[in-house]
């Protein structure tokens, strides 16, 4: 190798020795029982449910190689990037450039790419790199060797060859991931164009694999007791058991067996398909994640739950209940409420002022060579609005797609935001909730109720002087499991060249008014905007309750197509204050800003009942005839009649009384006016006198 000057290195000690299984050292967690209550070793996992962030930094050898005398092992779940350690680095008498690395510690499923620098390549049936116009030589200038990490390997023969009495027979890396490269020498005015990124240094090899194998217990064909039935998979909950298993805790019958069926759930629910926004879906929750066996527990496994914002808590008995994401109703039997509690604070719409209001999201990209990369921020333009300033946090998620990114910031921005928040101390009877994470809670103190509905259990501990638990809960968000991939899916990070699209208009709320709903039982919101008239429009409407942080957003019809876009917002509960924006895409792909939020009441006291319907106008000689059906709404009371010479609402007259009639009944009245043309409105009111929005018009020619 022209001007290179090389020498052995062996960080892993294999000369002299059998590679082996590079035998891995774990820490034992240590189950202290306390009588009548969990183990100490299960309270510290439980704190782990609170890391909806993931913890501590991935691995070197997910940017580059790394040559130590004692590399971190390295294992991984999902389909990652690896670069390797060093185990050799040599130059042989003839001038070939010999190279080895450890990539894994375990056996994984298979290797789906290859890279030599940042050239993905591929390699002829004798393991030789094809060469890319000249780069790489003729086609037998560099030779690649790979191994899964069998429990039995297979030492290298290129190696044995070019390094005999170095290499031998006995170094077959039992049980790791290993690759080698045999560079052939070249003449120094061929070497930029063989080599143009630099010869075997530059060109170091990485490898794209899908690694563990983990245990899937809904498979009738795996056994716990078996890895060589497990198969791969990027499930967030199962790779989260497979370390429980592997690394933590390891006796499935009591850790595992006992409370499978919320294991199950967990695993189900990351295997929900999602839609996207470019049509087809993925899998809600999977993870790409590689972990050095030098972190801690309580690091990895952190970095495990917040790529399905999963909860682990375990029960008095050890066993360990999974939660995933999905909001789940609490069992009303497990209320906390004054009898069982001792002691409590209690936050109302007070967030820190430090709080972040956008979230930086970033995902590792199959479509960026299997690098980490940025999407869309997440952000809560309401908070952005009322600190002044934008106040960014990163979220560094090991997860392959950005959607599900995307999806992850938005649970965290729920938590980050949600008004109310406090902690409970309870009595002995407080323990009834271990293993919960959603819970009916009630706080009251002298006849004033601070807080009643469901909690989101965050951190839980024992409290050894009441006999019970002090926990850490924020108020439950129902609505952080709605998703519109049109609106809040985000872009990818731009893959090549791109020109940035001209920005949209951002649209204004012209009326906002609630109505009750035909059944009477629910209320619904009429949203009108005007200056919208194009063709390739698509309308978006997103509604939540004041109190709450997470919108219920989806794609919605204008049902008045013109000039102006009016949206009908159903199946949204009385009595409540409500939120409501606007926002719309165009036919080249382009979403517009949320309208600035408009606030409305659905008191049953303040609800119009909803517009008349069927409304008909019939001109004759010297009169017209207008006929409509009148609302169902329970709380209609009556209709009035307009008259306009032109079709504006706001120039029109009132022309007749307080027309009342049956729930849904068909009345009409008769005009008598002029010859001409005129446009006729009805209105329906309820007994308050709060109006409907008007319907029509209809014209009339009168002769």
């Amino acid at each position: 190798m022209a001007g290179v000057a090389r020498a052995i290195v062996s960080p892993l000690s294999i000369i002299d020795k059998d590679l082996g299984r590079l035998v891995l050292q774990v820490v034992a967690v240590v189950a202290v029982f306390i009588p009548g209550g969990q183990p100490v070793a299960a309270a510290a996992a439980l704190a782990l449910a609170t890391l909806y962030k993931p913890k501590g930094p991935k691995p070197e050898q997910q940017e580059r190689s790394i040559k130590t005398a004692l590399p971190p092992r390295i294992s991984a779940y999902g389909t990652v990037r690896l670069y390797g350690a060093y185990m050799l680095y040599d130059t042989n008498a003839d001038g070939f450039a010999v190279d080895a690395w450890a990539f894994h510690d375990g056996r994984i499923d298979s290797i789906l790419f290859r890279y030599l620098g940042d050239k993905r390549i591929t390699l002829n049936g004798a393991g030789f790199v094809l060469p890319q116009d000249k780069e790489f030589g003729d086609g037998d200038t560099v030779r690649i060797g790979t191994r899964l990490g069998l429990a039995t390997e297979t030492a290298f023969s290129e190696l044995i060859t070019r390094l005999p009495g170095i290499w031998t027979n006995n170094h077959r890396g039992d049980g790791v991931v290993t690759g080698c490269m045999i560079s052939k020498p070249v003449k120094q005015k061929n070497f930029n164009d063989v080599y143009p990124q630099g010869g075997p240094d530059a060109n170091q090899l990485s490898l794209v694999v899908q690694a563990q194998r983990v245990f899937d217990w809904r498979d009738v064909t795996q056994s716990a007791s078996d890895p060589s039935t497990w198969r791969f998979s990027d499930n967030a909950a199962l790779c989260t058991a497979h370390y429980y298993m592997t690394r933590a805790y390891k006796d499935w019958e009591t850790h595992f067996a006992p409370t499978l069926g919320s294991w199950t759930a967990a695993a189900n629910d990351c295997d929900v398909a999602v839609p996207l926004k470019a049509g087809g879906t993925e899998k809600r929750y999977r993870v790409a994640l590689a972990h050095k066996h030098t972190d801690t527990h309580k690091a990895t496994i952190g970095n495990l739950l917040a790529a399905w914002d999963g909860f682990i808590a375990p029960r008095s008995d050890g066993a360990l209940v999974a939660w995933s994401g999905r909001y789940v109703d609490p069992d009303p039997a497990d209320l906390i409420g004054p009898d069982e509690i001792v002691s409590y604070s209690w936050d109302y719409g007070i967030v820190d002022e430090d709080q972040s209001n956008e979230i930086a999201v970033s995902y590792l990209s199959a479509d960026h060579d299997y690098t980490t990369v940025d999407a869309t921020s997440w952000r809560d333009e309401d908070a952005i609005f009322a600190d002044g300033e934008l106040k960014t946090t990163p979220l560094e998620n090991a997860v392959p797609s950005h959607g599900q990114a995307r999806r992850l910031a938005k649970r965290l921005m729920a938590k980050t935001m949600a008004p109310n928040r406090g902690s409970v101390t309870t009595t002995i009877a407080g323990r009834k909730i271990r293993g919960k994470r959603f819970i009916p809670l009630h706080i009251e103190e002298a006849g004033a109720v601070f807080f009643s509905g469901t909690a989101e259990i965050v951190r839980l501990r024992r409290n050894l002087t009441t006999g019970g638990v002090t926990f850490d809960w924020i108020k439950a968000d129902p609505n952080v499991d709605a998703w519109n991939p049109a609106t809040e899916e985000g872009n990818p990070a731009p893959v090549g060249n791109r020109v940035a699209p001209e920005p949209l208009e951002t649209p204004t709320i012209t009326t906002a008014t609630p109505e009750l709903d035909s059944g009477g039982t629910g209320a619904r919101v009429r949203i009108l905007v005007e200056g919208y008239d194009r063709d390739d429009i698509t309308w978006y409407a997103r509604w939540r309750a004041t109190t709450d942080v997470s919108w219920i957003e989806q794609e919605y019809t204008d049902i008045d197509p013109g000039p102006a876009a009016l949206l009908i917002l159903p199946g949204i509960p009385v009595n409540i204050g409500v939120d409501v924006s606007v926002a719309y895409s165009t036919g080249d792909g382009r979403i517009s800003e949320w309208a600035p939020t408009t606030t409305v009441s659905t008191s049953t006291a303040t609800l119009a009942p909803s517009p008349s319907t069927e409304l008909t106008a019939t001109g004759a000689a010297g009169s017209a005839t207008v006929a409509w059906r009148n609302p169902t709404s329970s709380n209609f009371s009556y209709t009035r009649v307009y008259r306009g010479t032109t079709n504006v609402f706001g120039a029109a007259t009132l022309i007749s009384g307080d027309i009342t009639g049956g729930l849904g009944q068909v009345q009409q009245i008769t005009d008598t006016v002029a010859a001409g043309t005129y446009f006729y409105w009805t209105r329906a009111y309820s007994s308050a006198g709060v109006a409907a929005t008007p319907t029509g018009p209809q014209s009339a020619s009168v002769t």
